[in-house]
């Protein structure tokens, strides 16, 4: 089955000018900072430790989860961002003893800590974590239920369809297309309605707040999820994208779509 990737909502990133000189000691450098240096410097160094390991250096220090998860625990009334980018840091080292920490962290006052510990959580993919994200659909923040909808389409987990389902009706689009996007995965043409809309500038034009290249990405992603949803159906839709469409980039990926079928 087709998975999509519908990118949960940006967060503002301080780029640190903090650094480590010698890179085979960054990790454990990091970490000795990020336990001991200043409210600053602490941050700086969990924002490092996230961009380390996105890297691929967690392969040289095994169980690191169990260094992490502690400094992540005791961070808990410290600067946000500390846990936030350790929240990055749990979800890249793909060790699930961390589900419980982000669990928890839904929790959160802070919607920013909530936001990344989703985007963990769909990273580790544990269904254990499915029932809590559940709850979380229900957040009063639009961007924590849309970030929610994302991660549980990156679980897919069965659990979840009711969920995705009642996110249809969300009064937010790009929540509703979150949710079409992940219940589209499970084949169900309940998500069509959605995912129409999504290819449809007119309504993409009511939208408050949407810009150009935005309509964009969400007509590419629903152009690579609704013609697998239903098939010949889309074809009609499509042709006319493919011929019409002001955006060169929107019409080369309905003519993509449209020759799937052939």
């Amino acid at each position: 089955m087709l998975t999509v990737e519908c990118s949960p909502p940006p967060f503002k990133v301080q780029h640190s000018p903090f650094s480590i000189r010698h890179e085979e000691h960054a990790i454990p450098d990091y970490l000795n900072q990020i336990r001991a240096g200043s409210s600053h410097e602490r941050w700086q160094a969990a924002y490092q430790l996230s961009k380390s390991l996105k890297r691929g250096e967690a392969k040289r220090y095994p169980n690191l989860e169990e260094q992490v998860a502690p400094i992540y625990r005791s961070s808990k009334n410290d600067d946000p961002r500390i846990r936030q980018y350790l929240s990055m840091v749990l979800g890249t080292i793909g060790d699930r003893r961390a589900t419980p920490l982000l669990i928890e962290a839904l929790n959160d006052r802070e919607t920013e800590t909530r936001l990344y510990a989703l985007i963990a959580l769909g990273e580790l993919k544990d269904p254990t974590s499915v029932p809590s994200i559940v709850e979380t659909t229900r957040d009063g923040d639009k961007d924590v239920r849309k970030t929610a909808f994302y991660a549980l389409g990156e679980i897919h987990d069965p659990r979840a369809v009711n969920a995705l389902v009642a996110g249809l009706e969300d009064q937010v689009p790009d929540v509703r297309w979150n949710a079409a996007i992940a219940l589209a995965q499970f084949g169900d043409r309940r998500a069509a309605p959605v995912l129409r809309t999504m290819l449809d500038r007119t309504m993409l034009d009511r939208v408050t707040g949407i810009r150009e290249d935005q309509k964009e990405d969400a007509m590419i992603v629903a152009l690579t999820v609704y013609p697998k949803l239903v098939g010949a159906e889309a074809r009609p839709e499509l042709q006319k994208i493919a011929a019409s469409d002001p955006s060169l980039r929107i019409r080369d990926a309905a003519k993509q779509a449209l020759s799937a079928f052939r």
